[in-house]
């Protein structure tokens, strides 16, 4: 199967044409903060040269780039451990970005961050409250237990419009507030959002003074990626150390519209209906469904009411392939979410 590039779903008997808004929110300094007693050192330091920052982002479908940084999103204000920060002190904000200026205070032990904006459709003038929340913790040692730790220098986000065409995640094992710079063992992986398993990353890495590197570019995130690192004990190869980061997609120019010709209701449990999926790039569709030498696979899987993934009928799978397919009333029990995920051959 070759590279996903997009995915769409519909629900038959009940389908949601709304435009749904999502929030994310990213750091520029990781969510985890190191305190060594015995040294009193911060890892990473905030500083007011060097601040920690949260990304509020908004999301909307069909609109690739991040609406938080546009006129389109208005109203902001952030909270932090409940109080609302403003424009000075070791917490400021200017409207989706928050500057964390001084080290989390050992008594505290965490920032618990809040977010929130008003999103104004720009075609319909509908207005939707949208929130964010970010926790980033304190974690205090004399320097016995490893913890991983991931700077990102370059964030966490693929944005439309960016000149960003990769971005790197930098892993290293703290013991207490220091490097550990022995490690000589990394190993990457990526999670399979299909198979719900981990499979060993093929993306650019490496291991340098105990710094383990990845790089990634869009081609290789859909939508959301998870990777993994797992670091082994120079010394102790029985004992491992892991750390989980993500990365996000906003700039997949694929959108996939799921049609189905007889509408999205079976009556009476009698009959079917075709289903059927269209690939748009930058507003223009480049496929549909009988293509005579199509570019992409198309991969359907049918959920139930319950949202369990359920076999079609007379199958032992739930997933099928092909453009168009049939959904016959056999396949609907109440209702059924078929998901179509696309790949380029």
């Amino acid at each position: 199967m070759g590279q996903r590039v997009a995915s769409g779903q519909i629900t038959i008997v009940d389908l949601n044409d709304g435009r749904a808004v999502q929030a994310y929110t990213s750091t520029s300094k990781g969510e985890t903060q190191i305190y060594n007693p015995d040294t009193k050192v911060y890892t990473p330091a905030y500083s007011s040269s060097s601040p920690q920052t949260v990304t509020a982002k908004v999301y909307v479908s069909g609109i690739s780039a991040d609406q938080a940084p546009t006129s389109a999103c208005t109203g902001w204000a952030w909270k932090v451990n409940g109080t609302a920060v403003g424009t000075s002190g070791n917490y400021t904000f200017a409207n989706n970005v928050l500057s964390i200026k001084a080290d989390i205070a050992t008594g505290t032990k965490y920032l618990n961050i809040e977010w929130e904006c008003t999103y104004t459709d720009p075609d319909t003038g509908a207005q939707t409250k949208v929130l964010g929340y970010k926790t980033l913790a304190l974690s205090q040692s004399g320097g016995a237990a490893g913890l991983v730790v991931f700077e990102l220098p370059n964030g966490d986000t693929f944005d439309k419009g960016s000149a960003i065409t990769s971005l790197t995640a930098k892993a290293s094992l703290m013991r207490g507030a220091t490097k550990d710079t022995t490690i000589k063992s990394a190993a990457w992986e990526k999670l399979d959002i299909t198979t719900g398993t981990w499979k060993a990353a093929t993306e650019t890495n490496s291991l340098t003074g105990g710094v383990s590197t990845i790089t990634v570019t869009a081609n290789d995130v859909l939508n959301f990626q998870t990777y993994r690192v797992t670091f082994t004990d120079s010394e102790n190869t029985s004992e491992t150390f892991t750390g989980y980061v993500t990365f996000m997609d906003a700039t997949d120019p694929y959108i996939v519209y799921v049609r189905s010709t007889t509408g999205d209701k079976i009556v009476n449990g009698a009959g079917s209906t075709e289903v059927y999926a269209e690939v748009w790039l930058d507003g223009k569709m480049v496929e549909t469904k009988g293509a005579a030498s199509p570019q992409f696979t198309y991969t359907w899987t049918k959920y139930n009411q319950n949202g369990v993934a359920t076999n079609w009928s007379g199958t032992t799978s739930p997933t099928k392939t092909g453009n168009p397919i049939t959904v016959t009333a056999a396949d609907v029990n109440v209702r059924a979410t078929i998901y179509c995920d696309v790949a380029k051959k």
